[in-house]
């Protein structure tokens, strides 16, 4: 029984989060064009369409919009890949990368002041929580092994 209260009160904690407000606070937009950037910028400043794709939840079409309008903007280039002619690879270009760098600064500023009134011990905490849920969602177990790794945390 108490489990299941526990399940109520997650779904209802949940519900009542005003994520686009929170996003929009942190400015972590990070869809379309600003995602990408992030991307980009983790996989050391470009990589193909194929591997970006894998880390989003893109289509080819959309992903081929995303960085038509880049482009536009100047944030980033695409060029033949000089490992396999056939492809090409997605690099940042230097207004793209400062451009990330301005959004980054943004958003840590933004989380600076979340973290000033929630207090350093429950940011912390809060952190520690999210690693486990993180664990949780990139366990690419079976359904079994899931279920034991979340009866595990509980």
């Amino acid at each position: 029984m108490q489990r299941e209260y526990l399940a109520e009160q997650i779904l209802s904690t949940f519900d009542s989060i005003d994520t686009e407000f929170l996003l929009d606070r942190l400015k972590l937009s990070l869809k379309g064009e600003n995602l990408l950037l992030m991307i980009l910028s983790d996989l050391g400043g470009s990589g193909t369409p194929g591997k970006i794709i894998e880390r989003l939840d893109f289509t080819g079409a959309r992903l081929s919009a995303i960085i038509k309008s880049m482009e536009g903007k100047g944030l980033v280039e695409r060029r033949r890949n000089e490992g396999d002619k056939r492809s090409t690879i997605v690099v940042l270009t230097q207004q793209g990368k400062e451009h990330y760098l301005k959004l980054r600064a943004e958003i840590i500023s933004n989380a600076l002041t979340i973290i000033e009134q929630l207090g350093e011990k429950d940011v912390c905490e809060f952190l520690r929580i999210i690693k486990k849920l993180a664990d949780i969602a990139n366990d690419t177990a079976s359904y079994e092994n899931r279920k034991e790794v979340i009866e595990r945390y509980v």
